[in-house]
């Protein structure tokens, strides 16, 4: 992996109605990254894909994918990036064959060998027509048409929500597969943590319309949650400096997420009258807290 960012926000802004669903948001994706994007549902996910994609406008902000504004990619950026979103929608009256050459004649690099080898390892039927398969094979058969073309950066939508543990598990050993044999920059929304972890050498946390936290994951890993109980008045002047997210979980209460380097730090500093209870939850707790 290289720091040659690859995909980068600046300021998006994206209302729907009165509620924006992304407000001033800054990212940046380095090539060969493998960041797993996290959020709660309705947390703007799915608007920030689509528009690093160009798929949709954001009101305010710019965004570029493969060096090349995202609203104005040009023919040669696109076949370079390939994208499955979370409802496939792929020609169900087509079979799978029949779409995959569709597909092909807009990419170069598609790799009919590789295809095929894939849809026979997935159990996937090319002959048969897509809208006759069930939610789990069209899902499969997108991700089998998103791999085959090679791209240089593959956008991951929920692709893997409907699929089984043990098609779940082939997913991500392929995609690590991948990861081994070339340069490609993955960005995977998904709410399966446990599969995020196993591939993502990044998480960044959807928040408010922005990139809450974004860090290598184990940095995630190494964070621990500290529930305190006290006095209302003493809690609001407490100062936890070392803390990476402070939550008000109601009157004299706080949750604190920080490293757990910091905890005896945070003992020290804390007066008599609050209680300190120390939990060291696994890391889809943790991600959850910034969710909230």
């Amino acid at each position: 992996m290289t720091d040659d960012p690859i995909i980068t926000a600046r300021g998006l802004r994206k209302t729907f109605g009165r509620r924006p669903a992304l407000d001033q948001l800054d990212l940046t994706i380095e090539r060969g990254a493998a960041v797993g994007l996290l959020g709660a549902n309705g947390a703007g996910k799915t608007t920030l894909l689509k528009s690093l994609l160009g798929l949709i406008p954001v009101d305010a902000g710019r965004c570029t994918i493969v060096g090349e504004p995202s609203p104005m990619l040009s023919r040669s950026a696109r076949s370079r990036l390939s994208y499955v979103p979370q409802s496939p929608g792929q020609f169900p009256w087509l079979t799978g064959q029949a779409m995959l050459r569709y597909v092909s004649a807009f990419y170069p690099t598609f790799d009919w060998t590789y295809a095929r080898d894939l849809a026979a390892r997935w159990k996937l039927a090319l002959r048969s027509v897509i809208g006759t398969l069930s939610p789990g094979q069209q899902q499969r058969l997108s991700i089998v048409r998103a791999l085959s073309t090679r791209p240089e950066v593959l956008i991951l939508d929920e692709p893997i929500a409907s699929l089984d543990p043990a098609t779940r598990i082939a997913v991500i050993d392929e995609l690590l597969r991948e990861r081994s044999r070339r340069v490609i920059t993955i960005v995977f929304s998904s709410h399966l943590i446990g599969d995020l972890e196993r591939l993502c050498s990044k998480f960044a946390i959807l928040a408010d319309g922005r990139i809450a936290v974004m860090d290598d994951v184990p940095w995630f890993r190494q964070l621990a949650r500290v529930n305190l109980d006290g006095d209302e008045n003493i809690l609001e002047h407490l100062a936890i400096p070392s803390a990476t997210l402070i939550r008000k979980n109601g009157n004299g209460r706080r949750v604190v997420v920080l490293g757990r380097a910091g905890i005896e730090h945070l003992s020290a500093a804390i007066p008599p009258q609050v209680r300190a209870v120390v939990d060291e939850p696994d890391i889809e707790t943790i991600t959850s807290e910034w969710m909230q």
